[in-house]
């Protein structure tokens, strides 16, 4: 089984969702791990965009050019059905996925800067349950200097443009410059952009495990809606509803998996469209990484 680690940016807003929730003012809110809080995008909802309307179909309904790429398909993804042999006999041709995804979770959360409009934050449990779940499958990735900031402190580049003073003020929240850790923040450039991205460096920040869960709980866009009636183009009663989404900017991490090494129908897809609000613009994700 070989491995790969898979980045996904988001162009707009993401609305990974999980259905009504009566308990809370967030009418739809985006799917979440259960243990931490975080955001999450399932695997599922990331394979399902990119089977989508590969290999669902039985030999006899392909173009001879369009059968084996189907075929291709059917051994990534995994196929249900049958192959016609006469006009009353069919052989079962259904087969299990080669291509195994972990769910994505978020790695680089955007949130507002005081200085440098916003900063990319991260922190020591993401990081490490990165680390580890990319040693147990050796996806071949190191992170030099990980340290661990402590309440309300902060590390950052040497070249940061979110500190004013020693300080870097998120939201609500003042941080005190705790060091530089530009051997991390290099790491991580190289593995998710492919080079030392200005953009990057100059908005790392490796906040506290618990600045991270508030910003996680707080930090997410909060969208209002409405339903208009069609000829008065006024809104319909009871028809306001509420929906969360995980920021532009942000950046979710997933492994991919392969017994043949092939991963060449996750790398030919560049941008996804992921979870629900698609024709508003939400979900629009890029690859990154895992050249």
């Amino acid at each position: 089984m070989q491995a790969k680690a898979i980045f996904w940016q988001a162009l707009t807003p993401v609305h990974s969702g999980t259905g009504q929730d009566s308990s809370s003012v967030i009418d739809l809110p985006v799917a979440r791990e259960k243990s931490t809080g975080f955001p999450v995008i399932p695997a599922s909802s990331i394979k399902g965009v990119l089977r989508d309307g590969r290999g669902l179909k039985n030999d006899e309904e392909y173009k001879p050019e369009e059968l084996e790429a189907a075929l291709k398909a059917r051994k990534t993804f995994g196929f249900a059905g049958k192959r016609k042999q006469t006009d009353d006999q069919f052989e079962d041709i259904s087969q299990a996925g080669e291509l195994t995804l972990t769910d994505a979770r978020l790695l680089l959360l955007p949130v507002r800067s005081y200085a440098g409009s916003f900063a990319l934050i991260t922190c020591p449990l993401v990081l490490q349950r990165w680390l580890r779940d990319a040693q147990a499958l050796d996806a071949g990735v190191t992170l030099p200097g990980l340290n661990a900031p402590g309440g309300v402190q902060v590390f950052v580049t040497s070249s940061s443009q979110i500190k004013p003073g020693n300080k870097v003020i998120l939201e609500d929240i003042d941080l005190d410059i705790l060091g530089i850790a530009d051997g991390l923040a290099n790491a991580l450039s190289q593995a998710i952009f492919g080079q030392e991205e200005p953009y990057f460096l100059e908005r790392f920040a490796l906040v506290s495990n618990d600045v991270f869960t508030y910003f996680c709980e707080t930090g997410m866009e909060v969208i209002a809606r409405v339903r208009l009636e069609s000829e008065t183009k006024t809104v319909v009663g009871g028809a306001l509803w509420y929906e969360e989404a995980v920021p532009a900017e942000a950046v979710f991490s997933c492994f991919a998996l392969s017994k043949a090494n092939d991963f060449d129908e996750v790398m030919q897809k560049p941008y996804l469209q992921i979870g629900g609000k698609g024709s508003v613009g939400r979900g629009l994700l890029r690859r990154l990484g895992g050249e």
